[in-house]
């Protein structure tokens, strides 16, 4: 196999193994085929003032907001929108005289120490997020080649390609509170990174007015929404993983009516349960009348059933 594949195989690899910090370890794999000194993989949407979702490798944690704040006096970013999908080099947009007497020199790269650059622009249809993949040299005798340029252009697609293999599997391995929980994974501005079929329809169904690119609502750790469904979220790196279902009778309960729940359909006698749960007995029994109002029900074989079902 040539470098280049044997960087590719280990992209899918290293999505499939999970943990954390995927984009940052995937830019330190792309070493194996393109020597740099630094490396930005940032997420989000052309029409955005700043990357929804960033990855620094070899550069300083500050650099994506200051490229963020010089964007307007930079036409590497431009460029890069009137050629999705093709590497470009910062000397094909600005020959090194104009780039380096240029105030996003002056005001951005020289304060990081970025000399030479290329980028390339993904988009992913399905979810409408746009991946900017920037690589740098800090010598500037040490300009990137052809060879180099087409080296990324390969490997972003299946960057991008693995980042998404790397949200599904976590969605896929996530263990379900319930069998009606329908799970996505979204930035902090609701926009999907990937997204169960389940989860797509809830939200047709719901609020077919509204976006399929991204959520309606605002992210909540829990909340019950309008209209009947229950919504909570988990964070997943700098991301989210949303997990949403259609309200059940156990919705209605509290945390701990739940947990009285959870033990009394277990067989255990209030005694039991009062044990496990470090209260009085009377205490379990008055939480259970309030459990039986609440779900208009009369019996623990029908509370059973309902936390079956559910």
């Amino acid at each position: 196999m040539s470098t280049i594949d044997l960087c590719i195989a280990d992209l899918y690899r290293l999505a499939a193994k999970g943990g954390g910090g995927y984009r940052r370890r995937a830019l330190a794999q792309l070493t194996q085929a393109i020597d740099f000194d630094g490396a930005l993989w940032g997420c989000g949407r052309l029409d955005s003032v700043d990357f929804h979702s960033v990855d620094v490798l070899g550069v300083e944690e500050s650099y994506p907001q200051t490229l963020a704040q010089t964007r307007h006096i930079n036409p590497f970013f431009d460029a890069l929108k009137q050629q999705v999908s093709v590497t470009i080099d910062m000397d094909s947009v600005l020959d090194d005289e104009h780039f380096y007497a240029s105030s996003v020199y002056r005001e951005c790269f020289s304060r990081y120490g970025v000399e030479r650059i290329i980028g390339v622009l993904i988009p992913e249809p399905s979810t409408g997020i746009m991946n900017l993949i920037s690589l740098y040299r800090f010598e500037k005798n040490n300009p990137f080649s052809l060879i180099d340029r087409q080296h990324l252009d390969r490997l972003g697609f299946h960057l991008v390609s693995g980042a998404s293999h790397y949200y599904f599997l976590h969605l896929s391995q996530r263990t379900k509170r319930h069998g009606q929980e329908a799970l996505a994974i979204c930035d902090k501005y609701g926009f999907f990174f990937e997204a169960e079929p389940r989860f797509i329809a809830l939200l047709k169904q719901y609020y077919p007015e509204k976006a399929s690119t991204h959520l309606p609502f605002e992210i909540h750790k829990q909340i019950e929404l309008e209209q009947g469904l229950q919504m909570t979220s988990e964070a997943f790196g700098d991301l989210y993983c949303i997990a949403l279902w259609e309200t059940r009778p156990m919705d209605l309960l509290s945390p701990r009516e739940q947990e009285v729940v959870n033990w009394v359909t277990k067989g255990l006698s209030f005694k039991e349960a009062a044990k496990k749960m470090g209260v009085a007995p009377s205490t379990v029994s008055n939480h259970l009348y309030k459990i039986y109002r609440k779900l208009n029900i009369a019996s623990r074989s029908e509370l059973a059933q309902i936390y079956t079902r559910d």
